[in-house]
């Protein structure tokens, strides 16, 4: 979705809890990153946006807020998350 709506404003940032910075360097090594990630060990952004389980995707607006949120990942999903980007994506 990054390369498909990044032009119309779309940003992904991915956000790292664990605790040990350099398992988590290991780890993402393994990947060609194209995603900007954060590392949150403390698990502030976790606490405020509610995270409920992992992997999680919280969908904000172009004014902050937050407007979908979902827990877990099926590919079969994938059409709905991108109609709701597309959504988010058409306001102003």
């Amino acid at each position: 979705m990054k390369s498909t709506y990044e032009a119309q404003g779309l940003e992904i940032i991915t956000v790292n809890l664990d605790t040990d910075r350099a398992n988590a360097d290991k780890f993402l090594k393994q990947f060609s990153r194209t995603l900007e990630v954060r590392f949150d060990p403390k698990g502030e952004l976790a606490e405020f946006y509610k995270v409920q389980g992992m992997p999680s995707s919280v969908l904000i607006d172009r004014h902050g807020m937050t407007r979908f949120t979902h827990v877990g990942f099926r590919p079969v999903d994938g059409p709905v998350y991108e109609a709701q980007v597309r959504e988010l994506l058409a306001e102003k």
